[in-house]
């Protein structure tokens, strides 16, 4: 009987072991409109998000039950309206879904990664006022040169301590899943040297993960056309369906301004009218523009050419995100702006607005 009772306990403890191996992702999501929508559980199959579970959303809540080999990241999608990334580990996840702020806790990796997001969130706020008194001010006529710079100088600042959290974060996390989950986003608003720095932390493991060989490469890319840099070239078929090249226009004695942008693109849009502005000016006085579009349907393209007044040199491959003018200049942000000299020397990245206006006033004259 004794014998029984111990192979009996035996058999239980296995069992409790082997149902601790399984995860369980509690979710309550404060959004309106949610019940009956699903939340997705995916991940990163081929370098695609793939969905692994689906719910249906009841009285704000989900839940996920499961088994994972190893902690990985996976993302949750609410109606492609709502993504998240986290670390799922066999564990119990608390998953807390508002307007503002999303969370996850109940492992060490995501209480560390969400707590570096709550801290991020909070200066964000503070770069959002700045914003909306500058907004106030352009619509109340009080926005004098002085605010202006003030504003600017505000907002800058507040940008580098983002910037600066998230460096501190990488450092201390580049190795595990919690950095993997943000270093993307992180790295991107980085210079170039600190990106550096910390990849020159990661050990051999993390550097064979393809999102760090992709930094790596983006690195690469981005000191390849470093201001200071010639011009490296494009060549893309125009609306026409003529293939041209980049280095038809730069290079060759006039002032090239490379536009990158994309007809489904809002800011892209609402910069178009300073574009116009200046190409009218200067077009006859040593100045041209290459638009290159990220588009992905040539007839949404050319539509947007009409409808937007665009007048310049156009070129796009339709490739949308996977353009070889992204790769090549390293774009993962539209509009964005590369000015080349006439000597065909890249001099200044993402002028906008003011910015480019002032820029070539003082080189066009």
């Amino acid at each position: 009987m004794k014998k029984l009772l111990l192979l009996a306990a035996i058999a239980f403890t296995a069992l409790a072991c082997t149902e601790k191996k399984s995860y369980t992702i509690k979710g309550n999501i404060e959004l309106e409109n949610v019940n009956g929508q699903t939340v997705f559980l995916k991940t990163l199959l081929d370098g695609t998000r793939t969905t692994i579970d689906s719910v249906i959303i009841a009285d704000g809540k989900f839940t996920f039950n499961g088994k994972v080999e190893a902690p990985e990241i996976y993302y949750l999608e609410v109606a492609n309206a709502v993504r998240l990334e986290f670390v799922l580990e066999n564990a119990k996840i608390d998953v807390s879904i508002s307007k503002d702020l999303y969370n996850v806790s109940g492992t060490e990796l995501n209480n560390t990664a969400y707590e570096f997001v709550k801290q991020r969130a909070e200066i964000l706020k503070e770069r959002e006022i700045i914003i909306e008194r500058y907004r106030n001010a352009e619509t109340d006529g009080s926005l004098t040169p002085e605010l202006d710079e003030s504003l600017s100088e505000e907002y800058e600042k507040i940008s580098e301590r983002v910037n600066d959290l998230g460096f501190e974060f990488l450092k201390k996390n580049i190795n595990n899943k919690a950095g993997e989950c943000f270093v993307s986003r992180i790295t991107s608003q980085l210079e170039v040297e600190q990106t550096e720095e910390l990849l020159a932390l990661a050990n051999e493991e993390t550097m064979n993960n393809a999102r760090f060989k992709d930094i790596a490469e983006r690195v690469q890319a981005e000191k390849t056309v470093a201001i200071g840099q010639p011009f490296v070239d494009i060549e893309m078929p125009n609306p026409q369906g003529e293939i041209i090249k980049l280095s038809d226009y730069a290079g060759k004695g006039k002032y090239v301004l490379i536009d990158f942008w994309a007809s489904w693109c809002k800011p892209c849009r609402e910069e178009m009218p300073t574009l116009v502005e200046v190409y009218t000016k200067y077009k006859n006085k040593n100045f041209e523009i290459v638009g290159v579009s990220f588009d992905e349907n040539r007839e949404e393209w050319i539509n947007g050419i009409a409808k937007l007044n665009i007048t310049w040199v156009q070129m796009s491959d339709i490739k949308y995100w996977q353009s070889e003018g992204a790769k090549l200049y390293n774009v993962h942000g539209i509009p964005h702006t590369v000015l080349i000299d006439p000597q065909g020397i890249i001099i200044e990245k993402n002028l906008r607005d003011k910015e480019l206006k002032n820029k070539l006033a003082e080189l066009i004259k």
